[in-house]
């Protein structure tokens, strides 16, 4: 059983003054520079690492925060078959309230260019074609406590018009904005009176869809003109690994990424988790209805330990 949590909301960027419109077009005179680019947000629901608290209201809610060291990869132009991006920038920023990246493109010819932003820079499969890049989404994922893998957390940042000067080779963005590209799985496990897992915790967690077509993992083109999905290979499984485990209460959480996704009423889903001591697997022969993973969202799949559906092995 699952319900929907909470909406993940992208914020509106906003561009410096160096920034101009796509109406204004600047043509190039030939020269190349070293272009310092300078790139800042403040809006900490755009990256990268989740926490729960309880909100205001008293309900369940999440804060998306940033870390130092988190990866900007950036793209410029209509890049063709380019495999590697201009630019990869460190976010140097000590506070998960705010980033901030810098780095320098290498010989670039002056005039207007169009920016195009991604992270984590290391999920670059490569690219296709105007505006369209190539992402993988992990199916190991290693979780730090109570978040999810940062290195699986897909954003795309929007468009951005710079106009290259050589005589002040610098251009800066400000609080840029990005698309939250996958789906967010809370799982909680609830352990049904089995005295044999009593105080243990959960170390691994694996979801398998017996879907042909399932794409819980695997990789995915992400096209920036329409802001949209298309998946190029798929896995009907992924994995999390937690750095510190959860127990079997119900009151800790596990957070995976998938790709947004509808597993279809009728289908199977095989939930196996493992502790230090035992196996458990749960077997969930039909959904009763569609479970759907929407993208840019938080959804719950709370799992409760039976012995209807569920099996356990000792290690």
């Amino acid at each position: 059983m699952y319900k929907h949590i909470i909406s993940v909301f992208v914020l509106a960027g906003m561009l410096s003054s160096c920034l101009e419109s796509k109406d204004e077009l600047v043509p190039s005179t030939g020269a190349k520079v070293d272009l310092t680019l300078s790139i800042s947000s403040v809006s900490p629901a755009t990256k990268t690492v989740i926490e729960e608290h309880t909100g205001d209201d008293g309900k369940t809610a999440f804060s998306i925060k940033w870390a130092k060291g988190d990866k900007l990869g950036v793209l410029l132009d209509s890049w063709g078959s380019k495999q590697e991006p201009a630019l990869v920038m460190d976010n140097t920023s000590a506070s998960t309230e705010s980033a901030s990246f810098q780095g320098i493109i290498r010989d670039i010819l002056d005039g207007s260019h169009f920016l195009y932003t991604f992270s984590p820079a290391s999920a670059l499969l490569g690219t296709e074609g105007e505006n369209k890049i190539n992402l993988a989404i992990p199916t190991e994922q290693h979780l730090p406590n109570n978040s999810f893998d940062p290195t699986a957390d897909l954003v795309a940042g929007k468009s951005y018009h710079i106009v290259v000067k050589a005589n002040n080779p610098f251009a800066e963005i400000s609080n840029i904005r990005f698309s939250r590209i996958l789906a967010t799985i809370i799982v909680r496990v609830v352990n049904n009176g089995k005295k044999n897992l009593e105080g243990e915790k959960i170390r691994k967690i694996t979801l398998t869809s017996n879907m042909a077509d399932a794409a819980l993992t695997g990789s995915i083109q992400w096209d920036y003109a329409s802001e949209s999905i298309s998946v190029l290979s798929a896995n009907n499984s992924v994995t999390a690994i937690l750095e510190s485990p959860i127990s079997i209460d119900g009151e800790s959480s596990a957070f995976i990424l998938v790709n947004p996704i509808t597993l279809s009423k009728g289908s199977s889903l095989v939930v196996t988790m493992e502790t230090d001591k035992h196996r458990i697997t749960k077997t969930i022969s039909s959904l009763p209805q569609d479970l759907v993973f929407p993208g840019n969202n938080v959804s719950a799949l709370k799992l409760t330990i039976t012995d209807a559906d569920t099996m356990i092995e000792e290690l």
